[in-house]
């Protein structure tokens, strides 16, 4: 098939600069347990294709589901005529065809590894997340995943690019009940099955759970205020949009202006690696088949780079960071690999600030305005007195500046937790304005 997929772009290699196919394939498996019952096992797989044709500043795409080289034959003779009508822009570049060695990241336990397996994996995280607390009534959901995906890049001028990858995922969400009740979810993923802890994924889910129990109202005020991991995770998205070329070419990044100088504090230290070891979202090379490396976003509060693919780098006259990232139609879009938040500190929350809020729950965070900065979010946790829990609380609301938060973060620890492909921590950040009752 990838011979027939070769011959085609040969043959209409003479009318575009550059044509690429994009085969992605995957196979996956999962079981669902709601407490102990058996509630559903899916197994399947997915074939799809990208093609982008390129000509004199002008390119084509489109995807397709299957693998079926009469599209691919159909859509680039259809499109000869059509792509000479389209409006010209220098900044459509054409892959330049470069060679990677094949990047495999298989820990080879996806075939041996049977659904009934998986059953007692779920069964295992119940029995674990009701014995971290008796509050802890139920375990509603239990699912293990596993998934094989290959992805291979083809064009007539070059070797062709392949990675084939593992991954391994767990997710559990419990009720918990005591005078009042309260859910909490955890969830935690690795390449390999064996890297896979779905135990520690289920007692954070029964800690979630009973953490918010007897929750009261918060007084408004200022506090001081620590995202858990998985709260940081949720922020270090917005960052990633800040830092997005292709938002900061269109004005729509209230960072847009701070490369090269302080946009944070000092506390403040993130990359981007798509070489890291086992790391979910590890490639050598990105969705336009350019080398990937080590990309400092943040040093030390210090804006070292946006995050780029070809377009945003050769309109903006910058390194192109290979971020490409295929999203429907075949348009390229922006995003990371492994991103990795680097802590500022060995030490404790409560060596920082004797009361403050940690928060661990949030509503609404992508509805910050990435042009102004501005944002009021819903939020849930404990309020904190040194190391002791003074009382949760929930349905409090946190409102400021996406500019002021980061130049605001005082430390970053060493509680690592790494989801879906970001390493995050929990970070302290100065006082900011609650509003409770």
């Amino acid at each position: 098939m990838n011979y027939d997929i070769k011959s085609i772009l040969e043959h209409h290699s003479h009318f575009y600069d550059n044509v690429t196919v994009t085969v992605s394939e995957s196979v996956s498996k999962s079981v669902l347990l709601n407490g102990k019952t058996l509630e559903s096992i899916d197994i399947g797989s997915e074939t799809g294709i990208v093609i982008r044709a390129f000509k004199e500043g002008r390119i084509v795409s489109m995807s397709a589901d299957g693998l079926n080289t009469d599209i691919i034959e159909t859509f680039l003779s259809s499109h000869q005529r059509v792509i000479d009508t389209m409006p010209k822009d220098i900044h459509n570049i054409p892959f330049k065809p470069e060679y990677a060695e094949d990047f495999i990241q298989n820990d080879g336990c996806f075939e041996s590894l049977t659904t009934a397996q998986m059953a007692d994996m779920a069964l295992e995280a119940v029995e674990t997340a009701k014995a971290a607390d008796i509050r802890v009534k139920s375990v509603q959901q239990s699912v293990i995943s596993a998934a094989k995906e290959s992805t291979k890049i083809i064009t007539p001028f070059c070797h062709d690019l392949y990675s084939e990858k593992t991954y391994y995922s767990s997710y559990t969400y419990a009720i918990a009940n005591h005078k009042g009740e309260q859910d909490g979810s955890g969830m935690a993923d690795s390449f390999s099955l064996k890297g896979l802890n779905y135990t520690k994924a289920a007692e954070e889910a029964a800690y979630s759970a009973c953490a918010l129990l007897g929750a009261k109202r918060l007084k408004t005020g200022k506090y001081g205020v620590l995202f858990n991991p998985l709260v940081m995770a949720d922020f270090l998205e917005i960052i990633i949009e800040l830092v997005n070329a292709d938002n900061v070419y269109k004005n729509i990044s209230v960072l847009g202006d701070r490369l090269g100088k302080k946009a944070a504090s000092e506390a403040l230290t993130l990359f981007d690696d798509p070489k890291l070891r086992g790391g979910t979202g590890s490639r050598y090379f990105d969705d336009e088949g350019h080398h990937t490396g080590l990309t400092p976003i943040f040093a030390n509060g210090i804006l070292d780079s946006f995050l780029h693919n070809s377009y945003t780098a050769s309109a903006m006259g910058m390194r192109n960071t290979a971020n490409a990232q295929t999203g429907r139609g075949g348009h390229i879009g922006i995003g990371t690999s492994n991103l990795i938040l680097k802590a500022s500190t060995d030490k404790m929350p409560y060596d920082f600030m004797n009361e403050y809020v940690k928060v661990t729950d949030v509503m609404g965070m992508h509805t910050a305005d990435t042009v102004s900065g501005d944002f009021s979010v819903g939020i849930s946790g404990v309020l904190m007195s040194g190391r002791e829990i003074v009382h949760p609380f929930r349905e409090a609301v946190l409102s400021g500046n996406l500019k002021d938060l980061l130049r605001g973060i005082i430390a970053v620890f060493e509680d690592y937790r790494t989801y879906a492909g970001v390493t995050s921590a929990s970070a302290l950040f100065d006082k900011m304005t609650v509003s409770g009752e």
